[in-house]
């Protein structure tokens, strides 16, 4: 059996431990976000098929309608 000079023997058991428990921390929180960002998601109290418009403020659309018609005239009178 061959034993490498200077290396401690409980080193590298060390670092086998502290490697699996990063990947069972790092399993976990993957476990974690799949399972209750879902839960999260669905735990809204706005029904689904209800739709939210906002207000549309027809002062706004007549001014762009103004502003899309003078900039169609201008276009027109260039060519």
């Amino acid at each position: 059996m061959k034993i490498l000079a200077g290396v401690p023997s409980g080193t590298l058991a060390s670092k086998v431990s502290i490697n699996f428990c990063r990947r069972m921390i790092a399993a976990a929180a993957l476990t974690v976000c799949v399972f209750v960002a879902p839960v999260i998601a669905t735990a809204s109290r706005v029904p689904l098929h209800e739709v939210r418009l906002p207000r549309i403020d027809s002062r706004v659309v007549e001014n762009l309608q103004r502003w899309a018609d003078d900039e169609k005239d201008s276009w027109s009178e260039e060519v």
